[in-house]
């Protein structure tokens, strides 16, 4: 008779801490998502002054800039932290990289790019786009951050802006899909695969303490 009784007791303890398991992790999906949608950075010793646009794979950039580093996140499906990006080129500055920074010849079709310090060009550089195509396509194939089909799907519905005023620069991003992502895994549907998957951290620029 007492285990009779208890074993009800027994499966209300075992379904309580189901529900509480898959609640916790139902949430910590979501939360994952909502961090998705954004993008940021944020340099607080930049130099330079510049407008910069990304509306899904149309990129584009007027003036130039650089800081020493950054905190953020690169890509929409990163963990904040020190960030790779610490330079900016675009139109009419583009067409001094080869000359001044030693930049390959080919860097003067392009309206963006990362990389290292101006002052050390070989450490690191990688172009964002061309021509006002962003990287979405991996056309270099050396973007630090492969693409893989769901997050090319999804870069193509991101919308970015970044200012450099003089001695700061701030860059902010919203991308729709990701938002869609959200609101559809609220009822259980994943579309870009990514619940329960562990978000790289952002990586310092090569060289970086």
């Amino acid at each position: 008779m007492p285990n009779r009784l208890h074993r009800p007791f027994r499966h209300a303890t075992a379904g309580a801490l189901l529900f509480a398991t898959t609640s916790c992790t139902w949430a910590n999906q979501r939360l994952d998502d909502l961090g998705d949608c954004f993008l940021w950075r944020w340099h607080s010793e930049a130099l330079g002054a510049a407008i910069e646009a990304k509306v899904g794979p149309l990129d584009a950039a007027i003036g130039g800039w650089y800081a020493d580093g950054g905190i953020g996140k690169d890509t929409w499906w990163q963990l904040p932290g020190e960030t790779m990006t610490n330079q900016g080129i675009g139109v009419p500055f583009t067409t001094f990289g080869p000359l001044a920074w030693g930049d390959p010849w080919e860097n003067v079709f392009a309206t963006s790019a990362l990389g290292n310090h101006p002052g050390a060009p070989d450490a690191f550089t990688d172009v964002r786009s061309w021509l006002g195509v962003s990287d979405v396509f991996d056309l270099d194939e050396e973007y630090p951050y492969r693409l893989s089909p769901a997050r090319r799907v999804s870069d193509l519905f991101g919308i970015e802006i970044g200012v450099v005023p003089a001695m700061v620069a701030l860059r902010v991003g919203f991308n729709v899909a990701e938002f869609a992502d959200l609101l559809l895994g609220c009822v259980f549907l994943d579309i870009f695969g990514d619940d329960g998957v562990e978000r790289p951290p952002t990586k310092p620029y090569p060289g970086a303490r």
